[in-house]
């Protein structure tokens, strides 16, 4: 039978998940709103004209990434689209808007004939269009486009059955830090996973963004740990906080 301590401490756990599930259902909410209207634009443009190029694509979707960016409820780095080959035939299939002045990430920054075959081997990128389902990639320092520690939310697009890309923001760890340290910090030393055992952020100085978490092993994954620590793990995305 647990204790009146270990039920207290369990509570906290639970509502500081349900902070961070809180956290990333307003990530996506924009997302969920842009991606039918994005399909039935990319769908007209197909019936009518063929796929697009690498410039006609950010043309198409700027006002709407722009919306999403100045909307959100929470505080987003960066936001678009990386279009499938069924999409684009030619050119830069990332459109993609970062920073306080909204500036476009430049096709100069990929290698001819390389972003699609690069961009398709990113995670943020590869999980969903393997699973079909949103997927939350991170952290990892992005040269692709901050050279933040970043936190990618990705979601699928498909046109008529056919996968056709992903809708994505970019959230900062920094940002995390601002929103959820508070509440972590009463837990003590607290830590935030991903899934693999990576932490995002901690209030246990022997921790870091990046590090593995201690005595997490791939196999058990977080289970592993749930003898030794107190656990609590979201139902919803792929985050866990140990204690």
């Amino acid at each position: 039978m647990q204790t009146k301590g270990v039920q207290d401490r369990d509570l906290q756990l639970e509502a500081k998940v349900a902070l961070i599930d809180n956290f990333y259902n307003d990530v996506f909410t924009p997302l969920e709103g842009w991606l039918p209207k994005l399909v039935k634009q990319l769908q007209s443009q197909l019936n009518a004209g063929g796929r697009l190029n690498g410039l006609q694509l950010p043309v198409m979707i700027e006002a709407d990434v722009y919306n999403i960016l100045d909307t959100s409820p929470r505080q987003l780095y960066g936001a678009g689209y990386c279009a499938s080959d069924v999409v684009i035939n030619e050119g830069n299939p990332l459109a993609w808007w970062q920073g306080s002045n909204r500036s476009l990430l430049g096709a100069s920054m990929f290698g001819p004939g390389q972003a699609a075959i690069d961009l398709q081997r990113l995670e943020w990128y590869r999980i969903p269009e393997t699973t079909e389902k949103r997927h939350v990639a991170g952290p990892f320092v992005d040269y692709l486009c901050s050279n933040e520690v970043t936190i990618t939310a990705s979601m699928p697009l498909k046109i008529d059955g056919k996968f056709a890309g992903v809708i994505c923001v970019d959230v900062l760890v920094s940002s995390l830090e601002q929103t959820l340290l508070p509440g972590l910090a009463e837990l003590g030393g607290a830590t935030l996973t991903n899934s693999n055992g990576r932490v995002i952020i901690s209030t246990n100085f022997e921790y870091q963004t990046g590090d593995r978490y201690l005595g997490f092993e791939s196999d058990g994954g977080i289970s592993t740990l749930a003898d030794q620590m107190a656990v609590a793990v979201s139902k919803k995305y792929p985050f866990a906080i140990i204690v």
